[in-house]
């Protein structure tokens, strides 16, 4: 199939042109008709096969073709954000469509001068785009087209509630597209209380991408650094992306490779600042970075197509997570190779407090703190954690809670750079009521989810 079969606009093909792509992935075929008629969808599709320019394509068309005024992108990161953001304005270019970005680490006051201007695309992370939205800055009534891109990470995160809020706060009448690596039960509740005639596209299996090969190797802890050293060598001049599970981690790894004369090194972490990060990953996407250690902050929303190598140092904590380190290489259909180290006398990863869903990966199941306190209505549950402290508004820091006292975060041992829902101990109390859903604020109340 090629584009032209799409029965798409000339300045859309001239844009797919311009972007080098030659003929629609498997996702953009089957999903691109659908959101052009207007279908309510859920995507499930692994990353790295497409799905921005799917619903950046159909979305630009509607857009254009009047049938949506405006269109809210909903993502879990920033660097995500702003990838999402630069692919759409490029496939808009041609038609003059104007595409804005939100999220944390940005002064907000930068992003509200820049969102008083006209836009007909707006990419957000949840946190920001609730900020924006009290400040009276962003209107979720304008948009008629909603997108949630990676939902089942924003989940994870603990942005349910905040998903919740948004998606109440948008008209009834709206497009509504849900994409997603993984559609368990979480994704399906979403799904009945939002989506209620939405259709069902699934690519491929729940493994990796068939043009990536993946091979184990096992080795003793004490001599990993070593293996790293061996493997970086037996693969000279290919662009290697290498996942650790700690900032510290990352640090030191960096610091032992660059001892060992590897040229052309870098590191991605959580805790850099937003605009190191964005030049980090500038200087990888150019060449001027040949390997890249990071944390999982990498593992999602880096959209660089010729990584040919991922080096798994530490093991993911499940089968998601490593599923999503496996997609930055062998995109669109380019070979790709994962390595992975195991290790069986590796010490455990630090615990912090509550859980995530477990799943099982290789030959273990791992059980990982999500940190998060609160539990969700309807569940018997309350909205605020033990100590009753909400916590301050979207801060988008990426730092994490430690399960107690009303904060909650992603429960890894690093700043993963994704944004955060809230923080013990500077917000508001709810004294020590229980809530079975948050009160809606007045800039969406009045407004019901779609049904």
């Amino acid at each position: 199939m090629r584009f032209e079969d799409l029965n798409l606009s000339a300045k859309t093909l001239k844009s797919v042109s311009d972007l080098g792509y030659e003929e629609p992935t498997e996702v953009q075929a089957k999903a691109i008709p659908k959101i052009i008629s207007g279908t309510n969808l859920i995507v499930r599709s692994q990353t790295g096969t497409g799905k921005t320019a799917a619903f950046g394509i159909g979305l630009i068309e509607r857009i254009a073709a009047g049938t949506t005024s405006k269109a809210l992108v909903l993502v879990p990161t920033r660097e995500l954000a702003l990838q999402v953001c630069e692919e759409l304005r490029r496939l808009g270019l041609p038609h003059g469509l104007n595409v804005r970005a939100a999220f944390g680490g940005q002064k907000l006051e930068f992003q509200i001068r820049d969102l008083q201007r006209s836009y007909d695309i707006l990419v957000a992370t949840p946190g920001r785009l609730l900020d924006l939205c009290e400040r009276g800055t962003v209107y979720l009534s304008k948009f008629n087209a909603v997108v949630l891109d990676e939902a089942d990470h924003m989940l994870d995160i603990g942005f349910r509630w905040d998903v919740f809020k948004i998606l109440d706060g948008l008209p009834p009448e709206r497009l509504t597209l849900l994409f997603s690596a993984t559609v368990d039960t979480e994704i399906r509740e979403i799904a009945s209380m939002y989506l209620p005639d939405s259709e069902l596209i699934e690519v491929g299996e729940m493994r990796t991408v068939s043009s990536i090969k993946e091979e184990r190797i096992d080795v003793p802890h004490a001599q990993k650094v070593a293996k790293l050293l061996e493997t970086i060598k037996l693969h000279p001049g290919v662009k290697t992306l290498i996942f650790a599970r700690t900032r510290r981690g990352v640090m030191r790894l960096k610091r032992r490779l660059e001892e060992e004369n590897i040229p052309h090194i870098g590191m991605l972490h959580g805790d850099m600042e937003q605009p190191k990060r964005t030049r980090m990953i500038h200087r990888f996407k150019t060449d001027e970075i040949r390997v890249l250690v990071a944390t999982n902050v990498a593992a999602r929303g880096l959209h660089i197509d010729d990584v040919g190598l991922i080096i798994n140092y530490d093991e993911a904590e499940d089968m998601r997570t490593h599923l999503h380190r496996a997609g930055r290489t062998g995109r669109m259909g380019a070979e790709g190779k994962v390595i992975t180290f195991v290790s069986d006398d590796a010490p455990p990863p630090r615990q912090y407090g509550g859980q995530r869903r477990g799943q099982s990966y290789g030959s273990g199941s791992y059980s990982h703190g999500s940190g998060r306190s609160r539990s969700y209505g309807g569940h018997g549950g309350s909205w605020h954690g033990p100590g009753g402290s909400h916590g301050s508004r979207h801060s988008d820091s990426g730092s994490h809670g430690s399960g107690h006292g009303g904060s909650y975060g992603s429960g890894s041992s690093e700043s993963s750079g994704q944004e955060s829902p809230g923080y013990g101990g500077s917000g508001h109390r709810r004294g020590g009521r229980r809530h079975s859903r948050p009160k809606k604020p007045a800039w969406h109340r009045g407004h019901h989810r779609q049904r």
